[in-house]
């Protein structure tokens, strides 16, 4: 019966209109199939492409409804599909009973998984906003004491600024489809750069990139953690799926609006120079700011392994 279930999703996953998150939970509703008895012994783990499918569904931003829907009538329909492999008078009787137990299982699952993540979700508006408000003040200059309080946010004394470009991604120039591929692409890019630029790095991001401040505090300067480096940008710019390019310059927090000014002309020029993806370093406040672009050799530069070959899509 186990194989017959395999075969059957296996041969609904090339033909279904409901898009590609129903697809790849009917895999995922497979590949757990064949893991259970008693093909296989009790104990043997669990599928990566269920953790994975969900992890990048959690940062494309996919509703926790739609994924659990998705999971919900591919079991409905497995059920289905075995209540037809028995042909006796039972099989109403197991019909019914197993289409009540799906229903109860689906209203409980996304009745206290969608309450879950609204919270989550109102909760991490609040911080995001508060977080906007802040780094939108530090890069006009304001005094951001009382502001830096109220959110609970604390300003460091100095600064990695960042200027930072994301190019669209091809699925952007697809009919329909551009405005959703971008958005995903921002929202797996502010994902991968939280981990390596740790919890008090601020940024204000669009799709075709923003700027990003870096608290650079005496112990993690020492340590040389919290930082953009060539390897963070690599990180990112495989998150998203593009090449990036970076500028960057640090200083104090009186200066982010002249370092920001400066590490954003830098940008300009390195895309209007048509250089090459990386990570490039702003000259020193004292140094000419009309100065020429960093030349090979002069700068650090990274590649992303992905500058040739795309692989997921947005």
């Amino acid at each position: 019966m186990t194989s017959k279930l395999v075969t059957h999703l296996a041969e609904r996953s090339g033909h279904d209109a409901r898009g590609d998150v129903a697809t790849a939970a009917r895999n995922c509703l497979a590949a757990a199939a064949e893991l259970l008895p008693p093909r296989t012994s009790q104990g043997e783990g669990q599928p990566p492409e269920i953790a994975g499918c969900a992890a990048r569904w959690a940062r494309e931003g996919i509703a926790l409804e739609t994924v659990l829907g998705a999971y919900h009538d591919e079991v409905r329909n497995a059920l289905e599909f075995l209540a037809d492999q028995v042909d006796d008078e039972r099989a109403d009787h197991f019909l019914a009973g197993a289409r009540l137990v799906v229903r109860v299982l689906e209203m409980v699952t996304v009745t206290a998984s969608t309450a879950y993540v609204d919270e989550h979700r109102a909760v991490a508006r609040e911080h995001q906003t508060a977080a906007q408000t802040l780094v939108s003040a530090l890069l006009g200059g304001q005094v951001v004491g009382e502001l830096a309080r109220a959110t609970g946010i604390p300003i460091a004394r100095s600064y990695q600024v960042v200027a930072l470009g994301i190019p669209a991604h091809p699925d952007e120039r697809r009919p329909g489809a551009g405005a959703i591929a971008a958005r995903r692409k921002l929202r797996r890019v502010q994902a991968a750069l939280a981990g390596p630029l740790g919890s008090r790095a601020l940024s204000v991001l669009s799709t075709a990139g923003g700027t990003v401040l870096v608290p650079l505090d005496d112990a993690i300067a020492r340590t040389g953690s919290f930082t953009m480096t060539e390897e963070v940008l690599a990180m990112v710019g495989d998150a998203a799926e593009v090449p990036l390019t970076a500028a960057f310059a640090t200083g104090g927090t009186a200066h982010i609006p002249e370092l920001a000014g400066r590490a954003h002309e830098l940008l300009d020029r390195l895309r209007a120079a048509d250089t090459p993806p990386g990570l490039y370093r702003v000259a020193d406040m004292g140094d000419t700011p009309d100065c020429e672009l960093p030349q090979p050799g002069h700068m650090s530069i990274v590649t992303p392994p992905n500058n040739h070959v795309i692989g997921r899509s947005a």
